[in-house]
């Protein structure tokens, strides 16, 4: 179950920079342990960008995962990685097959970009502050 969120805080988050919007992302995954993306019938949305870096767009909550993807991505859905799964097989496998990881893409699609090992890395962090 995600955490409560209202329109206001909606906006207000999707207006933070993409550093904030990371900080923002690496805190309520780690309070919360859950995560999303987005996928359709075909698999896992990982775009590719002009210069071929692809990339695996997370966020903190569906609400923001579905409304973004629908804009850019129509036709995904919102999809629940529990934090145990995202370090433990999502992050390693990315790491083998470089895929970054596009942290919290905001309406624009502007969006932080990390190595698998740094995000879980901060995560690992973030999670130690709650032991």
């Amino acid at each position: 179950m995600p955490y409560a969120m209202n329109s206001k805080q909606f906006e207000s988050v999707l207006a933070l920079s993409s550093e904030e919007r990371n900080t923002h992302f690496i805190g309520k995954v780690a309070d919360w342990e859950q995560l999303w993306a987005v996928k359709n019938k075909d698999g896992w949305l990982v775009p590719v960008t002009e210069d071929n870096l692809e990339y695996f767009p997370v966020w903190p909550h569906p609400e923001y995962a579905q409304k973004i993807a629908d804009e850019h991505f129509p036709g995904h859905v919102a999809t629940e990685i529990s934090l145990e799964e995202f370090t433990n097989h999502w992050l390693p496998t990315f790491e083998k097959d470089n895929v970054k990881v596009g942290v919290f893409p905001n309406k624009e699609w502007v969006l932080w970009v990390m190595e698998a090992t740094d995000l879980l890395e901060c995560l690992e962090d973030e999670c130690e502050q709650y032991e």
